[in-house]
């Protein structure tokens, strides 16, 4: 049996001066939209955080053991089998990360995470 997937699958990243453009596929059977929901599935949005967090350590070496003061906005649904590109973006005078979901014209979801004193980029 197949474990199903639990990220979404890198199709292209262009990364410079504390941006990550990320080009990504969100599988059809990933398991974080089981049950959210039924008939027509959507990305949770904690989903969608948790994965700029965990993309901004790989792509920017960023490492974040706690996020402080989220701030999120959803514009519209994100769903399984859909194409986006994240851009992240750490602004390091201001102690943030940056991130902006779109599909083609339209921004999916944006948000800002507050780095702690030990969040800091890996050199």
């Amino acid at each position: 049996m197949t474990a199903r997937p639990v990220e979404p699958v890198l199709r292209h990243s262009q990364i410079a001066d504390g941006v990550a453009e990320l080009t990504l596929f969100i599988p059809l059977d990933l398991v974080q939209c089981e049950g959210h929901f039924p008939g027509q599935p959507v990305l949770p949005g904690v989903v969608q955080v948790d994965w700029a967090v965990m993309l901004a350590g790989r792509h920017l070496g960023l490492t974040v053991d706690v996020a402080q003061k989220l701030q999120v906005k959803f514009r519209r649904i994100t769903q399984p089998g859909m194409t986006v590109v994240l851009r992240l973006q750490h602004v390091a005078a201001r102690g943030r990360l940056t991130f902006e979901y779109r599909h083609e014209d339209d921004i999916l979801s944006s948000g800002s995470i507050a780095l702690p004193p030990t969040g800091q980029v890996q050199t």
